[in-house]
């Protein structure tokens, strides 16, 4: 059930990270951490879904890869964060952070596929996860306007809290596989 709330509780702080990036007009040093934050705890919510990958190797790879970039951009968020906050353009040209999007991105597909493939949660949920981390990804390195990360995040964001009430609801009448 931790796990659960950490996709919830990790979707709803990422939330408020975009909300106030969107007021800000770009990413601060508050939206920031923030985010880096929330992909923790979205970590933590994405390992507790190993009990059910267990059985399925495209799963446990999307479940390691997730956590790896989840963790990968929390440290870049920390670091830029120590740098002065970078702009966004300048931290997606570094070799790390092309590398932490590659193996996210990674993740993402086979998450969607499990998850598609997966009659243990709605098939949307893996198509619009995959769709926005997709989305996110490409959003910086290809120059949208200002407001449309924000958006694109926000839908993921919103993915994540599905997830997690999902899992919850899952866990709370005992089906499991």
């Amino acid at each position: 059930m931790i796990a659960a709330w950490a996709l919830i509780v990790g979707g709803l702080v990422r939330v408020v990270g975009e909300v106030l990036e969107i007021l800000a007009g770009g990413h601060t040093a508050v939206s920031s951490g923030i985010a880096g934050g929330a992909l923790i705890l979205v970590m933590i919510g994405f390992g507790g879904l190993w009990p059910e990958a267990r059985g399925n190797r495209l799963a446990r790879l999307a479940i390691i890869m997730i956590g790896l970039g989840a963790l990968g951009f929390a440290g870049i968020a920390a670091w830029s964060i120590s740098m002065g906050t970078l702009p966004m353009g300048v931290v997606a040209q570094m070799p790390v952070f092309i590398a932490i999007a590659l193996v996210t991105l990674i993740g993402a597909m086979a998450l969607a596929v499990w998850l598609i493939t997966s009659s243990s949660y709605p098939v949307w949920i893996g198509i619009v996860m995959s769709i926005s981390i997709a989305m996110s990804l490409v959003s910086s390195f290809v120059a949208f306007p200002a407001l449309v990360q924000p958006l694109i995040d926000l839908v993921m964001a919103l993915t994540f809290i599905q997830l997690g009430l999902s899992m919850r609801e899952r866990r709370k009448t005992g089906t499991r596989l």
